[in-house]
């Protein structure tokens, strides 16, 4: 799907950074996957990663209950 997006002149923003920050909104919004998103920023896996990080959008999240069963079922290793 492809679509037109007029932002207004007063946002003083670019089309590269409007396409990053709609990018970022859709995994936030758990819309895309992190390699999905990164695809339609422009951007390498890597470099979304480190944007989404810079800008505090957690990359992995983990309810509570996920963290209980990861504890429950970890293997120290020796």
């Amino acid at each position: 799907m492809q679509f037109t997006l007029e932002v207004p002149d007063v946002a003083n923003i670019s089309q590269t950074d409007a396409q990053i920050l709609f990018a970022m909104k859709l995994f936030e919004a758990d819309k895309l996957s992190l390699g999905k998103a990164a695809e339609v920023a422009g951007l390498s896996y890597r470099a979304f990663y480190e944007l989404l990080i810079r800008y505090g959008i957690p990359v992995v999240t983990m309810t509570e209950e996920d963290v209980k069963w990861e504890i429950a079922h970890a293997r120290i290793s020796q």
